[in-house]
C-alpha cells in the first residue's frame, strides 16, 4: 500500500461573503478564502491537484463578483518553492476541474502529464451561456493544454496505486474529486463540489479562518436536508448525488479537503 502524504498550497486569496459560497447563510458575513492547491507525493511520485487562478483574472486588484483577490503565476511558483519543488519536477497534474482559478497555471508544467475529464474537456470548448456571462472557463487555456501531454479519463479511474478519481458532477459537467490513501485513511480532494466544510456539514456553527481564528455561523435548517449548495452549481440534480456519494464513503469529517476551505491553509495530511 503507497503512503501518499498531501500538503496543502495557497494560490492567492479572495475576499467573499460567506452566502457567495453557501446558498441563504449569513448573507454579508465577510469570509476571505484561499484559492488551493495540493501537492502528493508517496515518495516516488510528485503530483499535483490543481494549478490555481491566473493572474489576468484579477484586475486592479478584485477578482470574481468584483471581490478584492490576489494570486497568480508568482503565487503558485512560491508555494511549490517553499516545500522545495520545482515545477518541472511534477509528473502529474490533476484537475478537479477546469475553472479559471483551478486551471489557471497548466503553463508552469510542461514535463507533466495533465489529467481531466473528458467531459470536462467538451464543457471548456463549448460552455453555455451562463458560463461566458460568469467568465467561469477561460478558454485562452484550450491551446495551452492541447500543446502539454493530457489524459483525458471517463469516469471513475485510478491514477496511481492509491489515487483514485472518482467523478462527482454538479458544480461543472467534469468535476471530479481525488481519493488519496494515506496512513491516517483516505482523504478526498474535493474541489468545488464542496467548496468549504459546512456546505457538507450544514449543522456546524463555527468555522476556522486562514488565521487561525473562528468565525461564528449559522447552521442550517434541519429540512433544508444533508448539504447546502454553494452560489455556483449547473445541475443541483447531478450535484446532490455527487455528495451523497462522497458522504456515502467519508469515514470522517477530517477526511474532506474543500477547494476552498480555510481552515486547511499550511496543513500537511496522512
Amino acid at each position: 500500500m503507497a503512503n501518499w502524504q498531501i500538503k496543502s498550497l495557497v494560490y492567492g486569496t479572495i475576499d467573499l461573503t460567506k452566502d457567495q459560497l453557501m446558498t441563504g447563510l449569513d448573507v454579508g458575513l465577510p469570509l476571505p478564502v484561499p484559492y488551493l492547491g495540493f501537492y502528493l507525493t508517496d515518495g516516488n511520485h510528485r503530483v499535483l491537484c490543481d494549478t490555481g487562478i491566473n493572474g489576468k483574472y484579477i484586475v486592479d486588484g478584485k477578482a470574481w463578483a468584483g471581490k478584492p483577490a490576489q494570486g497568480g503565476e508568482d503565487w503558485v511558483l512560491r508555494a511549490l518553492d517553499e516545500i522545495d519543488v520545482a515545477p518541472e519536477d511534477i509528473e502529474l497534474v490533476i484537475y478537479t476541474h477546469l475553472h479559471n482559478d483551478h486551471a489557471g497555471n497548466c503553463h508552469l508544467f510542461p514535463n507533466a502529464i495533465h489529467i481531466f475529464q473528458e467531459v470536462e474537456w467538451k464543457e471548456l470548448l463549448d460552455p453555455l451561456p451562463s458560463m461566458r456571462i460568469r467568465g467561469d472557463f477561460d478558454q485562452s487555456l484550450i491551446p495551452q493544454l492541447n500543446e502539454l501531454n493530457c489524459q483525458r479519463v471517463v469516469g471513475d479511474v485510478e491514477i496511481l496505486d492509491d489515487l483514485k478519481l472518482i467523478l462527482t458532477p454538479g458544480h461543472t459537467a467534469g468535476s471530479q474529486c481525488l481519493l488519496v490513501t494515506t496512513k491516517e485513511g483516505v482523504y478526498n480532494l474535493a474541489g468545488d463540489t464542496v467548496h468549504i466544510l459546512p456546505i457538507a456539514f450544514p449543522d456546524m456553527t463555527e468555522m476556522t479562518l486562514m488565521d487561525g481564528s473562528t468565525l461564528p455561523i449559522t447552521p442550517a435548517p434541519k429540512h433544508w436536508g444533508p448539504a447546502v449548495p454553494s452560489s455556483l452549481v449547473y445541475d443541483h440534480y447531478a450535484w446532490y448525488r455527487s455528495i451523497y456519494r462522497i458522504k456515502s464513503i467519508l469515514r470522517e469529517p477530517r477526511f474532506l479537503l474543500p477547494g476552498h476551505e480555510p481552515s486547511i491553509v499550511g496543513k500537511t495530511f496522512g
